[in-house]
């Protein structure tokens, strides 16, 4: 691997990991907390968000090899066609990639009815127990 794939590798892990901070903000502060803290939020959320990282990495990687990706968008609806391989594209669109990649694979599987619900979604919210009066 030469050193501007292994750039964009670092600034699409980034991205990544930047959404899934952001993703732990509002599962831990939000209206439904998850969980009471970020800790517990990823002893709770750490095989959802590992296997979502490892597809959306696989998605990632197909930007590479736009004779790969366009026959799929075109198998799930998508016109978009890639027409410049993501080795020529600077860091930053890998940020920026990692950042988005999986709100899109999330549309572009649920457009798949056979894949629809195999991605893992974050746990519901613990069961409160109601004090007693």
């Amino acid at each position: 691997m030469n050193k501007s794939l292994a750039w964009l590798w670092m600034w699409y892990a980034v991205g990544a990991f930047v959404y899934m901070l952001k993703r732990a903000y509002y599962l831990v502060t939000g209206p439904n907390p998850i969980a009471d803290s970020y800790k517990q939020f990823f002893q709770r959320c750490w095989i959802p968000l590992l296997v979502r990282f490892v597809v959306d990495s696989g998605f990632y990687w197909m930007m590479f090899y736009p004779e790969i990706l366009n026959p799929l968008l075109g198998y799930v609806g998508i016109s978009f066609q890639i027409h410049s391989p993501m080795s020529k594209m600077p860091g930053p669109v890998a940020l920026f990639v990692g950042l988005g990649i999986d709100s899109a694979v999330d549309m572009a599987i649920s457009k798949i009815p056979i894949l629809k619900d195999w991605l893992p979604q974050m746990p519901p919210p613990p069961i409160k127990e109601i004090p007693k009066v």
